[in-house]
């Protein structure tokens, strides 16, 4: 070789080892991981930045394999990555983990490109990465807010169903309880019956309808004779037996369009829809003789009644005054011995 060639090739090795030190003056200033590995995945460079991540000395890695160097826990990962990197054959994007010499863990985006020879035999591996681990912490902070916020949203729903279940619950224990105070408002608690407010609500619409559609309708009372007598005598809890049962007596005996109602201690009153005044005679009668002949409570007692019926007019001026001729009825079946019906027509 001459001089002058051998001259060249000093040359051309010492730019070329200026240019490898570039090159790795470059690398070593990146403030990211790099590294290269040749074609058996041993290193063969890694800069400070991974080194140092790794503990790794950087007097002692070349041609070591990551189980070598890295720690157990990180090392079969970064393995198989590697082994996925050159089975792609092309740049390939990783994600990997480790701890700084803290002891802090870190997350990494790793970027590695196979290389290959001019025979396109695979002759290495370089890579390059970014820590991610902010991005990560954030990423986890918001699945985890997330989490919590669903959470939170099934517990809100689950609360609000429970409390739609509780206001139903509750509105339909109102609605029975208004219901039932309702029905407290028109029914005698004792014998079943409409009481005073309702059996005069009712006879009014009664006497209304008659009115409009010119017919008519009678009105009676009954009273139970001595009552007064049945509690001295056998004390108030016979007395509510007694009225009970007449109650039933009384019921039992109308049409379910009749209107009847306790409007007294012993009295009652049954407003008959489309009756004349004789029909509602004969209607007293037979509750009085059935009451008569019917024996009540605990004691057996027999009892008579009296009743007073009228008959509406239409020059009657209201129910009232038709209810008030079956009250002057009364007296007179009192005034008459008691145990007996009277009817009083319209003069």
């Amino acid at each position: 070789m001459k001089r002058e060639e051998y001259e060249v090739l000093l040359e051309e090795n010492r730019k070329l080892k200026h240019l490898i030190g570039q090159f790795k003056n470059l690398l070593d200033s990146i403030p990211d991981p790099v590294f290269m590995k040749d074609e058996n995945l041993r290193w063969i460079y890694g800069n400070p930045v991974i080194l140092n991540l790794y503990s790794i000395d950087p007097d002692n890695y070349v041609g070591k394999t990551e189980d070598q160097l890295l720690p157990e826990e990180f090392a079969e990962s970064c393995m198989e990555s590697d082994r996925q990197a050159v089975a792609k054959g092309t740049i390939s994007k990783s994600e990997e983990r480790a701890r700084d010499p803290e002891g802090k863990l870190h997350f990494y985006e790793v970027f590695k490109v196979p290389s290959y020879d001019r025979n396109g035999a695979f002759s290495g591996l370089i890579g390059v990465g970014r820590d991610i681990t902010a991005r990560k912490e954030a990423q986890e902070a918001l699945e985890a807010e997330n989490k919590k916020r669903k959470e939170n949203e099934i517990k809100l729903a689950h609360l609000a169903k429970t409390l739609e279940d509780q206001v139903r619950k509750r509105t339909a224990e109102l609605e029975a309880e208004k219901a039932s105070a309702m029905s407290l408002s028109y029914i005698d608690t004792l014998t079943g019956l409409n009481n005073r407010r309702a059996f005069f609500g009712k006879s009014r619409v009664i006497d209304t309808n008659a009115r409009n559609r010119d017919c008519g309708y009678a009105v009676m009372i009954l009273d139970i004779d001595y009552f007064k007598q049945v509690n001295d005598t056998y004390g108030h809890a016979m007395g509510d037996s007694v009225l009970k049962e007449s109650a039933e007596i009384i019921k039992e005996n109308l049409r379910i369009t009749d209107i009847e109602g306790r409007v007294g201690g012993e009295e009652f009153a049954v407003t008959l829809i489309d009756t004349t005044l004789e029909q509602a005679v004969d209607i007293g009668k037979k509750l009085c003789e059935t009451i008569a002949a019917t024996s009540m409570g605990s004691e057996n007692v027999k009892l008579t009644c009296s009743c007073g019926v009228s008959s509406y007019h239409p020059e009657s001026e209201s129910f009232e005054e038709v209810l008030q001729r079956a009250d002057e009825a009364l007296y007179e079946a009192k005034s008459f011995g008691r145990n007996c019906v009277v009817g009083k027509a319209f003069n």
